[in-house]
């Protein structure tokens, strides 16, 4: 069994189901219990989806739509227990994420414009009663990008009991609702080795409702040399920051090994998930899920195995 072999949470099969259909490449095979087949990539692009919500962003980097009102909005009060939930990561490990420097962070209000909507606050709720935070990213209309370590814990009792997947929430406005998924993707390498480059993972919601309505991202495995001087975004839920506030930051990758990028960005505890997009010809691709601090700051690449995966927990 290899290290990138998908794994599915309890409602699938639990770690031993493998899915029908052939194996993507390098050995990296695909299992997800019963939920699709593995389909490998006819090119390492997947493309976004904008949604059906018809609120668009006005402008790219740190600059953001301001004037965009939602009318989807939907007040909920933040609850003293729910402002003090810890982030996933610090639950699974101590390597939390780091503000580097001078902290430049933006924070996003409205979050109902692309792509901030395709940015997601994520509610856990572990086998063990633990509940935890962390943030997800719409890869398809019923699949939510995540770190492995939110979708499993094995210091929690394993494969999360329930996430609430809230896109675009802006403290107490969740501008599209939610839904609640017990569906869920991680990697062998993760789940069984807690291997910090296979650390990623997903969440398969009941329907492709809300992932139709809030669109998504989309996804590519690049070269090497692509990653020279990249400028790279990601965007998320911080738990240094008030409770439901999304925040922004960009910056260049200074280092692209085979299965990590590093970069100098700010970040923090419960961002642990976010996606690491490329900007280019407006168009947004998903280039790494954030998971790790140090100063450089981590996250996973999407290689072609990462993509492969990606895309089968796409499809289901």
């Amino acid at each position: 069994m290899s290290d990138h072999q998908s794994v599915s949470g309890p409602d699938d099969g639990g770690t031993s189901g493998q899915a029908p259909g052939p194996m993507p490449v390098s050995g990296h095979e695909s299992v997800s219990g019963g939920a699709g087949a593995a389909e490998s990539a006819a090119a390492m692009v997947a493309d976004s989806f904008e949604g059906q919500s018809g609120l668009l962003e006005l402008a790219s980097g740190f600059s953001r739509d301001v004037s965009a009102e939602s009318t989807l909005s939907e007040q909920v009060q933040i609850s003293p227990a729910l402002s003090s939930l810890p982030p996933a990561e610090s639950l699974a490990f101590e390597e939390p994420e780091t503000v580097c420097g001078n902290d430049d962070r933006v924070r996003i209000s409205p979050c109902t414009s692309i792509p901030w909507r395709w940015i997601c606050e994520l509610l856990v709720t572990y086998p063990d009663g633990a509940g935890a935070r962390g943030t997800g990213w719409f890869l398809g209309p019923r699949t939510v990008g995540t770190a492995g370590h939110v979708v499993f814990s094995r210091a929690n009792g394993g494969w999360a009991r329930q996430i609430e997947v809230i896109p675009g929430m802006d403290g107490a406005s969740r501008p599209f609702g939610s839904q609640v998924g017990n569906s869920f993707r991680s990697t062998n390498g993760w789940v069984n080795n807690t291997d910090p480059e296979y650390d990623y993972g997903a969440i398969v919601l009941p329907t492709a409702d809300l992932g139709n309505t809030v669109g998504f991202f989309g996804f590519a495995a690049l070269s090497d040399a692509s990653y020279q001087n990249l400028f790279v975004n990601t965007s998320g839920y911080p738990g240094d920051k008030p409770f439901g506030t999304q925040w922004f930051n960009a910056g260049t990758v200074t280092q692209a090994t085979q299965r990590r990028l590093s970069y100098m960005i700010d970040t923090f505890g419960g961002q642990s998930g976010s996606a690491v997009w490329r900007l280019l010809n407006n168009q947004r691709h998903v280039v790494g899920i954030h998971g790790y601090g140090g100063c450089p700051n981590k996250a996973v690449r999407v290689t072609g195995e990462v993509f492969n995966n990606l895309l089968a927990w796409r499809n289901v």
